[in-house]
């Protein structure tokens, strides 16, 4: 570890927070000896020359390639296993490790989290399995998502709202989403499930948003998300109406599109 003085050493959480990562995240990292750190008192300290060095590091291309397809399909297999297990222990670190190794987050998430999702729920869909497993597995994927989270960092392509409306209570397609959006640089307010459109609406009309992403899951409240979206729209709020099927990275591409778009007709309302 790099010399200093006590008084240029910072605490874990303010290492996280610079690193952009989960406390937790930064906590694994020190005790792995990823991150060098001093314990004084009883409290984790770390000279700023450190993390400087381990973004470097970060930042630096590894040299091997990120996992192969069958390497992916073997840990989904794995996933698939633990979370039926609810041992989220190893969800963590499955999750972690091919994040470590290279693997974008979108496909962590689509290609090794999301089959196990689709085919834990088909069990239970079946009769296979009992609810509270499917439930329990949604819970920990959306824990362990909100730990491995990307912070954007630099220039914002702008701030998106997610979130899904009354009566769609699946709130882990919006974790999902906000994950995707973060990853491409947005900043996200993540509202979750079950959110009466007006107050959407209202929270549209007292911030600064560009966007809103509407998670739909429930064939039931698909029109109120179509019908919200429309009202977002005529005041002048960029919407998009998320389905099943869609991928994070056509979410990435489409947000990216109908900001652009929007900005444009306001460009052009403005010269008239």
């Amino acid at each position: 570890m790099a010399e200093s003085g006590l008084d240029d050493q910072i605490d874990l959480r303010a290492a996280a927070d610079r690193l952009g990562v989960h406390y937790q995240t930064a906590y694994r990292w020190v005790r792995s000896g990823k991150l060098a750190a001093e314990l004084i008192d009883g409290s984790y300290r770390i000279n700023p020359a450190e993390l400087d060095a381990l973004e470097t590091r970060r930042r630096t291309p590894a040299a091997h390639r990120p996992p192969s397809g069958e390497r992916l399909e073997r840990q989904s297999r794995r996933m698939h296993d633990a979370l039926v297990d609810g041992d989220e222990t190893s969800v963590r670190r499955i999750a972690s490790r091919l994040l470590e190794e290279g693997t974008p987050i979108i496909d962590l998430i689509e290609g090794v989290i999301v089959p196990p999702l689709r085919e834990i729920g088909t069990a239970w869909h079946n009769g296979e399995l009992s609810i509270w497993v499917e439930h329990r597995a949604s819970a920990i994927v959306e824990r362990v998502l909100g730990e491995i989270a990307p912070n954007p960092r630099g220039r914002r392509r702008g701030r998106v709202v997610v979130a899904a409306v009354s009566g769609d209570l699946h709130s882990l397609p919006t974790t999902m989403a906000a994950v995707g959006l973060r990853d491409d640089n947005w900043h996200v307010d993540h509202l979750g499930a079950d959110m009466p459109p007006e107050e959407l609406l209202d929270y549209c009309a007292s911030n600064e948003v560009d966007a809103v992403v509407l998670s739909s899951t429930n064939p039931e409240t698909a029109p109120l998300a179509e019908s919200t979206a429309t009202e977002l729209r005529a005041g002048g709020t960029a919407a998009i109406v998320g389905a099943p099927g869609s991928t994070l990275l056509q979410l990435q591409v489409e947000a990216r599109s109908v900001v652009a778009a929007h900005a444009d007709a306001v460009l052009a309302a403005t010269a008239r």
